[in-house]
């Protein structure tokens, strides 16, 4: 029987520092979500890859759509992208403005939907505060560009998951520190929420 092919795509958050010298690449929230559907779907069911770059804003997956979302010939995509879109504004004076990552998704989407057959989930931007309260200046951005991401998700995607509402939640449960250390890049317990909203949708689209 044909695996169903799961890829994974985003920024550092994806990428967890993955070791690219294996095809599959799983580390973090990616990884927990393989094991997740392992468990409730079987282990043969599913062929996972990932292919997220630390880094990268929607602009770069446009750039590498071809080699990294078409020729992977998946079944389903997931796609969390938008943090770097926002930050960059702060630490680089380089800002993406929320037109333009609305329509940086919204292309990346209407071709994935031209060039393949995938399912396509699209995973809100997310930020839990900082013990540091180094990207607290972020949060009024973040929530306009989670705002354009269900906008785009909900034309264009099978399904949407707003990842900041579960994440914020699972801070007032453990501590922000359990969540992520940075506000960002989730630490263990962040990864297993995401892990689990991910699995759960992926499931649904391939039953």
């Amino acid at each position: 029987m044909k695996k169903i092919r799961i890829l994974f795509q985003g920024d550092s958050i994806t990428d967890a520092g993955r070791n690219r010298k294996f095809t599959h690449g799983l580390k973090g929230y990616t990884k927990k979500t393989a094991q997740h559907l392992f468990w409730k779907e079987g282990f043969f069911k599913y062929d996972f890859y990932n292919r997220g770059v630390s880094g990268d804003r929607t602009q770069n997956l446009l750039e590498r759509y071809q080699a990294d979302f078409v020729d992977m010939k998946p079944d389903v995509v997931s796609v969390m992208i938008g943090i770097n879109d926002v930050w960059r504004k702060y630490d680089s004076n380089d800002p993406t403005t929320p037109d333009r990552y609305e329509e940086n998704l919204t292309k990346l989407l209407t071709d994935l939907k031209r060039d393949t057959n995938a399912k396509i989930i699209v995973l809100s931007p997310y930020l839990t505060p900082d013990p540091h309260g180094k990207h607290d200046e972020m949060r009024a951005d973040v929530d306009i560009f989670i705002e354009r991401a269900e906008k785009v998700a909900k034309k264009h995607a099978d399904a949407y998951i707003n990842t900041d509402i579960p994440m914020n939640k699972g801070v007032g449960e453990f501590s922000a520190q359990a969540i992520s250390g940075d506000g960002v890049h989730p630490a263990p317990k962040g990864q297993t929420i995401l892990a689990e909203l991910l699995a759960e949708k992926i499931a649904q689209l391939t039953r």
